[in-house]
């Protein structure tokens, strides 16, 4: 049976358990670089939605799912010096897949009711954090076209706060794409974009870094 049809408190206790079942082998703590931080955008929420988990495909007291394409994306948070981050804040945003954002400021139109648009979850003792989302839809034209992708937030007390963006592998419009190929160098491009990995759903792994 499809994990959608899960009734939906089995389908949260799955999602909370699924990072503990994810083995991951990150780079050498010594040898990552550090990732790189990118612009917060215009579409950060004005107000965070009440409904903030990390199932951004449903939305509390609606009874459709969001359109587009289902997909997990997980990763660890770790510290350049010293390992995995246990419980650091981390949020996610991004548009919906006909390229909106919830939020006053989008002028393209009504973005998908049923999508959150929004999450948040802290990290696990292994640094670990997983969202369930729909995979982004590009935006904009010519020099102002924005590849697919998810802006992230770190935070944590007594650590500077860290505002990126998470890239789709062998997405062709990464090209055209300003901010990204801003990024100085292959290796800081290749830092902030995922690594798909094999699961029942489209998974794409995205390891942050902390100095």
């Amino acid at each position: 049976m499809p994990i959608r049809h899960r009734p939906p408190d089995l389908l949260r206790r799955s999602l909370i358990a699924a990072p503990a079942l994810i083995v991951l082998a990150p780079k050498a703590f010594a040898a990552a670089i550090v990732t790189p931080a990118q612009t917060r955008g215009p579409y950060y929420p004005v107000a965070k939605p009440a409904d903030s988990d990390l199932d951004l495909t449903r939305v509390a007291g609606r009874s459709q799912r969001a359109d587009g394409e289902v997909i997990e994306v997980t990763g660890r948070v770790l510290s350049a010096r010293s390992g995995p981050v246990a419980g650091v804040g981390v949020e996610i945003w991004q548009a919906d897949n006909q390229g909106r954002y919830h939020h006053p400021r989008e002028s393209a139109g009504t973005a998908d009711p049923n999508f959150q648009g929004f999450g948040a979850v802290r990290t696990g003792a292994a640094g670990d954090f997983l969202f369930r989302t729909i995979r982004p839809r590009f935006y904009g034209s010519g020099a102002f076209v924005r590849t697919p992708h998810v802006h992230f937030r770190v935070f944590a007390p007594g650590r500077p706060e860290l505002v990126t963006q998470m890239y789709f592998p062998g997405e062709a419009m990464n090209a055209r794409d300003a901010l990204f190929r801003s990024l100085p160098g292959e290796a800081a491009r290749d830092a902030l974009t995922a690594i798909q990995e094999p699961a029942d759903l489209p998974r794409y792994r995205f390891d942050i870094v902390l100095a």
